[in-house]
């Protein structure tokens, strides 16, 4: 009686050690002893201008996103863009008209070598988009179309100073089915020219 007593004393110890080195050798996403801590999480704000082509004419974009950065080599945030000049589509047949159009999504980012001064970094974008035809007036009444798209890219990044990077590079857009006017997804789909900056605490 007393040896298996005694034996059932040494099994609970040999159980709750295991138990103690189980509970310090587990991972957390965040704690004492997590993969991931204040210092990995860094975030940054990024003003964009972009040239590109829809329908056969130039269409000038300004675009800003921002998001949080992890390890500065992955980054997730929001973005929206916008044409700043008035597009005139090669096909439209109205005078006096101009094409705006706008996206807006969230984006996923990796980034190669952040600490050089020359990096690469590959951001892709996904959202939606709007084109709608206006005049000097404002609405001219011809509707919209929305889409779907989305937006790979590479960038080559220089960092200029420890909180501001400088990064120009490309995109290309892809579009769901649409059709708007005489044109449609096609038209719209297309390279992408981008030079921006980025703003930021980069961790």
């Amino acid at each position: 009686m007393i040896t298996a007593t005694f034996s059932m004393i040494c099994i609970f110890i040999s159980v709750g050690n295991l138990t103690a080195q189980n509970h310090s050798e587990a991972k957390t996403l965040f704690g004492n002893d997590s993969i991931l801590s204040k210092k990995d999480i860094g975030f940054f704000i990024a003003p964009t201008f972009s040239q590109t082509q829809m329908d056969r004419s130039n269409a000038s974009l300004f675009g800003v996103r921002g998001g949080v950065t992890i390890k500065d080599k992955v980054s997730v945030g929001a973005f929206f863009n916008t044409s700043i000049n008035e597009i005139k589509p090669k096909s439209e047949t109205l005078a006096n008209v101009y094409m705006d159009y706008w996206a807006v999504g969230g984006f996923v980012e990796y980034t190669l070598f952040s600490k050089s001064i020359f990096h690469v970094t590959f951001p892709l974008f996904i959202g939606f988009g709007e084109v709608e035809m206006d005049n000097e007036m404002g609405d001219v009444g011809l509707g919209e179309a929305n889409f779907f798209q989305i937006e790979p890219s590479a960038l080559l990044e220089i960092n200029l100073h420890k909180h501001v990077r400088l990064n120009l590079g490309a995109g290309y857009r892809f579009v769901e089915s649409m059709n708007y006017r005489n044109f449609n997804q096609s038209d719209i789909v297309g390279l992408t020219g981008n030079l921006g900056l980025k703003f930021g605490l980069f961790k």
